[in-house]
């Protein structure tokens, strides 16, 4: 029996980590009216052209925009480019949303499928999102070669949302967007995985019921729902959900190296996860076209998938009732068990608080072990190319400390009693969620009611209701042991041990019921964690596939010009040495911004400011100022203090897109432009009187050509990230101390 229940555990285990893995993708022959991720490959490839970074408002994103209208253009569809200024949270730019419609037998209630083809600078963004965009037009040309859809299928493939979800803000204002009902988002945040339910919206239940009828390989869970509500990211489904959309919000997560640099190419792009992301959009635009118009409701849903294409899931209203239910068998056993003379009755508190101190020493051995191997140098960026052997030796953690605790509470409270006790972080963890994160309430309840459950069946049998336990917490905990690393990067790996040790609870009466199984579980834990460690330190932390991220920014004010490198990695000796940049890192503006300081860099001219207007109503001032750039950079904006009221900040005329980050305190507020005109941005805010000055700036994509040298001692070490490298000037604006109007050169 303990046999059949360790390779039942790791069945299980090894099916929920199979369930965060993308599918097979089908080739190009593929039936007319399915997927392809071939074909869609096929689109991707013509979209993205050379590959080159496509950021808003340059002329690679031009060209982007071209080949996807010509891409629809040979659906026979009659796509839109809608050009229109607007502004994110804290950006504003002149956008080019693509829209077209695949027209349905009603056009009301219509369904939206959503992605965004602009990519940031220093990558080509094959999987973010060129994989969504051309997704969504190997959906389009699955709709067409089929009947009809009942309702009409919009497609919004948009532009500025790495600039702060600006194509999505503004295609919201337009008379399309009040059709829709319903909405599927295409996202990435690395180029590998399945493609995960991320997000729905609160009242979720009816949709719920609708993605388990219609999705054919689910994956994610209203756990990851909750995690996400929690994390600092935002998608264009932010502004779909913030306008009263239902709808889904699909994204993958593996590779996160990645993401926003120049290996987010089409080479490493997974064609399983862009046939993941196609079949749900494909079976969902189908679905939610022929659904009823969602109805407004409080009701939300558990739910997640389970292996063979199975998404289960029941009301958040039912948690309360199973949490109930599941307290008292689980109490109710523990009276039987004493009644049974199976246990002594204060067996099993003792057992119980043993078990959870066992709990807390995985928590501080994840903790120190974190620190240990970081000090020692294996973590010297969120991501490295250790990834497996890391996250093997905070597992192993688990079985080298847990089973020893498990042997001692067998020893002195008895087997039954331990059984029992295994059950405690359940009941804890039930409590909890159903609590605080009532979405994720499954991970417990399940495993603690199949325990008490087969225990009510079979009391004296403890190994085998304990171990039927480990079951489905094996299915529904491994892979977020697994991926916990990928999800936020080494920080992750501190959970590891305790969220192994979990799995491992129930299977302790099964593996101390082996007569070896406790020394055998122990050394061979404590033996592979070592040399899991040893690979971490002695293999290199970065390579061809998961690589250093370097940027490099010229900053230029009135009194310096100086090269800083910033990096989200350690960098090594050589690096400085070669180069002549600092190893503490240095305000690089007066408003904060920090990074290496190194050579001195070319004067760039500084950004003006006219200051058009100024007024004065009791202790509050408005101004209207333009800013230009003289040497026409892509971007220009200002840094204002804090104390400004961002709800009456106007750019050219348009508000902020209200934004959670708008909350809370900080000593500068930036408001900037993407695609700054020659006639400049006419910019005005509210703010406090008292204030003495703010500042402006421009910034510019790469470094001028004098620097080259610089760049390529980085080239050597380190790839860029994100906004990639760039030139920025900037200049001190004082406030006009008198009311009236009047203009000032930023200095």
């Amino acid at each position: 029996m303990a046999a059949v229940l360790l390779l039942a555990t790791c069945l299980a285990a090894w099916l929920g980590i199979h369930g965060s893995r993308a599918p097979p993708a089908a080739g190009p022959d593929a039936p007319a009216e399915a997927f392809s991720a071939s074909r869609a490959m096929g689109v991707l490839e013509r979209i993205l052209g050379d590959q080159r970074p496509h950021p808003t408002g340059s002329a690679t994103n031009a060209a982007v925009r071209d080949a996807i209208v010509t891409e629809l253009q040979a659906l026979d569809l009659d796509p839109q480019v809608q050009r229109r200024f607007a502004c994110g949270g804290f950006t504003c730019a002149t956008v080019d949303n693509i829209v077209a419609r695949v027209p349905g037998t009603s056009p009301d209630d219509a369904v939206l499928l959503s992605a965004h083809y602009d990519s940031v600078t220093a990558g080509p963004g094959a999987s973010d999102d060129g994989a969504g965009v051309a997704a969504i037009i190997e959906v389009a040309r699955a709709l067409r070669a089929g009947p009809p859809p009942a309702r009409d299928v919009w497609l919004l493939l948009n532009d500025g949302e790495e600039l702060g979800l600006i194509g999505a803000e503004a295609f919201a204002r337009e008379p399309e967007f009040k059709r829709i009902a319903r909405v599927v988002n295409l996202e990435a945040r690395g180029t590998t995985g399945a493609s995960l339910l991320i997000e729905t919206q609160a009242g979720n239940a009816a949709l719920s019921r609708l993605l388990r009828r219609s999705l054919v390989a689910p994956a994610g869970s209203s756990l990851e729902y909750e995690i996400y509500r929690t994390l600092p990211n935002d998608t264009d489904f932010t502004v779909y959900r913030r306008e009263g959309l239902a709808g889904a919000n699909f994204a993958w997560a593996r590779a996160p190296a990645r993401y926003h640099t120049p290996l987010d190419d089409i080479a490493h792009l997974d064609p399983g996860s862009l046939q993941h992301h196609g079949d749900h959009a494909l079976s969902l635009a189908r679905a939610f076209a022929a659904a009823e118009p969602p109805v407004a409701s409080d009701e939300d849903a558990v739910f997640f998938s389970l292996p063979g294409g199975v998404m289960a899931g029941w009301p958040v209203a039912w948690n309360p009732a199973l949490l109930l239910i599941a307290l008292a068998a689980w109490l109710a056993l523990g009276w039987r068990l004493v009644r049974n003379q199976s246990t002594r009755a204060i067996a099993l508190p003792a057992a119980g608080a043993m078990v959870v101190a066992g709990l807390v020493v995985l928590v501080v051995a994840g903790v120190l072990g974190h620190l240990l191997l970081r000090a020692l140098g294996a973590m010297p960026a969120t991501w490295t190319a250790q990834a497996g052997a890391m996250v093997a030796f905070f597992a192993l953690l688990a079985g080298g400390l847990l089973v020893p605790c498990g042997w001692v509470v067998r020893r002195f409270s008895g087997e039954a009693a331990l059984a029992w006790a295994t059950l405690l972080p359940f009941a804890l963890v039930a409590v909890a969620t159903v609590l605080w994160m009532p979405g994720g309430a499954h991970v417990a309840l399940l495993p603690l009611l199949v325990g008490v459950v087969a225990g009510h069946v079979s009391p004296r049998r403890p190994v085998l209701w304990a171990g039927l336990a480990a079951v489905p917490a094996a299915l529904l905990w491994a892979p977020y042991a697994e991926g916990a690393y990928d999800a936020i990067g080494h920080e992750g790996l501190v959970a590891v041990p305790v969220v192994t040790g979990l799995i491992m609870l129930p299977l302790l009466p099964t593996m101390l019921s082996v007569r070896p199984g406790m020394v055998f579980a122990t050394a061979g834990s404590w033996v592979v964690a070592l040399a899991c460690a040893l690979l971490a330190l002695v293999r290199p932390a970065f390579d061809a596939d998961v690589p250093r991220p370097v940027n490099l920014v010229l900053v230029a004010g009135p009194e310096r010009s100086r090269v800083f490198a910033q990096s989200r990695a350690m960098l090594p000796g050589g690096f400085f040495h070669d180069t002549g940049f600092a190893r503490e890192s240095s305000p690089m503006q007066p408003w904060g911004g920090w990074g290496l300081a190194g050579p001195p860099g070319p004067a760039l001219p500084a950004p003006t400011v006219t200051i058009e207007s100024h007024t004065v109503t009791g202790d509050r001032q408005h101004l209207q100022v333009r800013l230009r750039s003289p040497r026409g950079a892509l971007e220009g904006g200002l840094m204002l203090p804090g104390t400004v009221d961002l709800a009456s900040v106007r750019v050219n005329g348009q508000p902020l897109a209200p934004s959670r980050w708008h909350a809370g305190s900080e000593p500068w507020r930036r408001v900037s432009v993407v695609g700054l005109a020659a006639e400049g941005a006419l910019i005005a805010f509210e703010l406090p009187v008292g204030a003495t000055q703010f500042h402006a700036f421009d910034r510019s994509h790469g470094l001028p050509e004098q620097l080259t040298g610089v760049t390529a001692a980085r080239d050597g070490i380190g790839v860029p990230i994100g906004s990639g490298d760039v030139s920025i000037a900037w200049a001190t604006v004082p406030f006009p101390q008198t009311t009236g109007a009047g203009a000032t050169r930023g200095d």
